[in-house]
């Protein structure tokens, strides 16, 4: 296959991604704000996620990404806890979210923590004009993580509002042992690894960065984590939606799977989820590119 065919694969796969159409999804995401917010809070799992954004941070700072000359952007910033930690040593964080709710969490900690050199903003990232934000080239860094913010034309809008370095991380693999539980006993059907694994991703943006001349910078980061979840209704929708495809929201899949949480949950209150996560980095300077390829 040539390479200019190669490309447009690369092209058509990145484009074609239904993880747009989860962008829009505002209200899905509204609703899901505070119990986002409350995961970083509760005691045990809080600690869990803010471990992986602070080992994110030195990765970055290492690179000489967030020092007090850098400007930074997060995309899909969700509650704010990777931009509130950027905002320890760069000079200014935007984070941007598709929801209200989700930035004026994200505010909410920032101020809490005393940070004074945020901003953030709601709206659609891949229909977002970036010269009428003012955005284009003003940061030094754009960053993304797990949000399908920037599938399609979103990666377009990343690309353009950096004038130096990109960076997006997704699960390459992930195996939880609750989440097979429910899918073997509850649906009897083997776990869905495409659905706990975005592998397809990351080796898609790399591919099309690569064929399109930048030169992405790989690295991966693993984390076990041993957390204990409600046994409600609230986890048994997320697993739902998670887990399944169409029949995700339907409210006997719902009801099955919390009544199968509450029997595993000792206490009758919380249930042990058990999880192996590898996480892949990728990190490109849009400066530097192959033209001749």
């Amino acid at each position: 296959m040539k390479s200019t065919e190669l490309a447009s694969v690369f092209e058509n796969a990145w484009y074609n991604d239904r993880g747009s159409e989860k962008s829009g999804r505002k209200e899905k995401w509204n609703k899901r704000a505070e119990e986002w917010d409350m995961k970083y809070r509760r005691e045990g799992e809080g600690e869990l996620h803010l471990q992986r954004i602070t080992d994110t941070a030195a990765f970055l700072r290492s690179k000489g990404l967030l020092g007090p000359e850098c400007d930074v952007a997060d995309i899909g910033c969700g509650p704010g806890r990777f931009a509130a930690e950027f905002a320890r040593s760069a000079r200014s964080v935007l984070g941007v979210d598709l929801s209200q709710r989700m930035t004026e969490f994200g505010s909410r900690y920032c101020r809490e923590q005393g940070l004074e050199n945020t901003e953030f903003v709601a709206l659609d990232f891949p229909k977002a004009d970036i010269d009428e934000l003012g955005w284009r080239g003003k940061f030094d860094l754009v960053f993304s993580s797990i949000t399908p913010a920037v599938s399609g034309k979103g990666l377009d809008n990343m690309m353009a509002m950096s004038r130096a370095w990109c960076y997006n991380s997704c699960f390459v693999s992930s195996c939880n042992e609750l989440q097979d539980r429910v899918m073997r006993e509850v649906f009897s059907r083997e776990p869905k690894r495409e659905k706990t694994s975005h592998s397809h991703w990351f080796f898609t943006l790399f591919a099309l960065l690569w064929e399109r001349g930048y030169y992405p910078q790989t690295s991966y980061y693993d984390q076990h984590r041993e957390i204990e979840l409600p046994a409600d209704r609230n986890t048994a929708e997320r697993y739902c939606e998670y887990l399944l495809d169409e029949e995700g929201h339907e409210e006997n899949s719902i009801r099955a799977v919390h009544e199968f949480l509450k029997s595993c949950a000792g206490d009758g209150c919380t249930v042990r989820e058990v999880s192996d996560c590898r996480m892949g980095w990728l990190l490109w300077d849009v400066r530097e590119k192959n033209t001749s390829r």
